[in-house]
């Protein structure tokens, strides 16, 4: 949980890393879509995973680093709902889902572009 170079005094493995021996050796990283809030661990099964249809990137050391991915709104540190049919969300974020414009519609859930959203049938209509 510490590192540092020999005769000199160790700093602590930060929040979002981990080390499992003695020795120079650095800290090494919590994976992707894990975090760890531990300071000088010993172990990487500090290293939690992110709630559901979350994701964080390497070393995160807060549950808030984990954030809802495409398809998912919510906010972050918590597992993020699903974007209901006739909505999509593209990118990676606390972002809103965005509904497909007027005449259009989508049948999809956790829809990640706007391609999803297709014409209405001949003859009707769809509100926004």
């Amino acid at each position: 949980g510490y590192t540092g170079p020999d005769g000199v005094g160790c700093d602590a493995c930060r929040a979002g890393t981990f080390k499992v021996g003695n020795g120079t050796g650095a800290c090494i990283s919590c994976a992707m879509d894990l975090y760890s809030t531990t300071v000088a661990a010993v172990t990487p099964d500090t290293c939690l995973g992110c709630p559901a249809f979350t994701r964080s990137d390497i070393g995160s050391g807060i549950i808030t680093n984990c954030s809802c991915i495409a398809g998912y709104t919510g906010p972050d540190g918590v597992e993020c709902d699903a974007c209901r049919a006739g909505t999509f969300k593209v990118g990676n974020g606390t972002g809103a889902c965005i509904s497909c414009a007027m005449d259009l519609y989508s049948t999809t859930v956790a829809a990640v572009t706007p391609d999803t959203c297709l014409g209405c049938p001949a003859f009707t209509r769809s509100d926004v």
